[in-house]
């Protein structure tokens, strides 16, 4: 008999690789490369980025990159659970950002993304999380869940131009980073 509270086997069911890449003719979401180490590195230096993103580390490099490609993104690539992916000019395959999906359950998985200073502005974000709606729905899971902190109202926007719906008022939550702040919550189904 299975435990319902096991979400191992769910979340190992999903294969990210199997519905990558995914276009929109413009914005392509594809696994990262090596050849994305240098911009992933670069893109985590802007200010913005090191404040929104809430990423792990305070530093990149592009070995870092490199190393986080073979080992941990590979690592949760392979079990399903952790998806860190290149989001790529679909013209000329150049980095532009990256979106991940994590917390992986059974029916939803929570998404975050960002873009690299010289794309902002050009709807990428946007048409990334549209592709990534998508995604979802090919993986079988029925929601998209996201959040953003309250000072990132470009970010809301965002979401909720892709379809995304505010879920309650902002609350301190625990980031990625490992920091609180004060977050708002989003949803979309797919």
């Amino acid at each position: 008999m299975s435990n319902p509270d096991d979400t191992t086997g769910a979340a190992a069911s999903r294969n990210f690789l199997a519905v990558l890449p995914v276009s929109d003719g413009t914005v392509t979401i594809r696994a990262m490369s090596d050849a994305d180490a240098a911009g992933y590195a670069a893109g985590t230096g802007d200010d913005m980025v090191r404040r929104f993103a809430h990423l792990p580390l305070v530093e990149y490099t592009p070995q870092i990159v490199r190393d986080m490609i073979r080992g941990a993104i590979a690592d949760g690539l392979r079990d399903g659970v952790l998806a860190v992916l290149t989001i790529a000019d679909a013209g000329s395959d150049a980095f532009m950002g990256s979106l991940v999906f994590f917390d992986i359950q059974p029916e939803d998985a929570e998404i975050g993304y960002w873009v690299a200073p010289q794309h902002r502005g050009n709807k990428v974000s946007g048409r990334a999380l549209v592709l990534a709606l998508g995604m979802a729905r090919r993986l079988g899971l029925k929601r998209l869940r996201a959040r953003t902190v309250l000072e990132n109202p470009a970010s809301a926007r965002v979401l909720l131009g892709a379809g995304f719906e505010q879920v309650g008022d902002a609350r301190p939550q625990l980031v990625p980073s490992g920091k609180t702040e004060m977050s708002v919550d989003y949803l979309a189904r797919t």
